[in-house]
């Protein structure tokens, strides 16, 4: 399935892999059919949590229109998202579907040498196979309502 631009990709499930000698993780293929026609995926270091938020181009541009067309924004704000983007990477999958993350987004995930991909609706997270097991809810009344609550 082949996802436009005008629509927003649904990333669910997860995958493991690992980490190849060169540094290089497989991105499922069953999701690079989500990302439209890009090759690209853009990477967050999350500010509380041992984790990458990954977006695909798509998802990007609709966030940046939102930024747009959210009104002015002052000095803060502005320090804000240049401190976010400094830390973040755009991320190219190879024909083969690896990728090569930055050292510095794989130290702030404490990765050794396993992934955890998850998906998170419009967003991907990426942890480390240690890491991933302390980040399971114990209880969320918001998210069994979204997903288990009526009509």
């Amino acid at each position: 399935m082949t996802v436009t631009q005008n629509t927003s990709a649904l990333f669910v499930g997860s995958f493991t892999h690992s980490l190849d000698a060169k540094r290089r993780m497989i991105f499922p293929s069953a999701w690079r059919n989500l990302t439209g026609d890009s090759n690209q995926l853009f990477a967050f270091p999350h500010p509380e949590e041992k984790c990458l938020y990954l977006y695909t181009a798509a998802e990007m541009m609709r966030r940046l229109d939102a930024l747009r067309t959210g009104g002015s924004m002052d000095a803060n704000d502005q320090q804000a998202i240049r401190s976010i983007t400094a830390g973040a990477d755009m991320l190219v999958w190879d024909t083969q579907g690896r990728i090569r993350i930055g050292d510095n987004l794989l130290a702030h995930i404490e990765v050794k040498d396993q992934l955890v991909l998850v998906g998170a609706l419009t967003r991907i997270e990426l942890w480390s196979a240690e890491n991933f097991d302390l980040a399971l809810p114990q209880e969320s009344s918001a998210a069994e309502n979204v997903f288990f609550g009526g009509y």
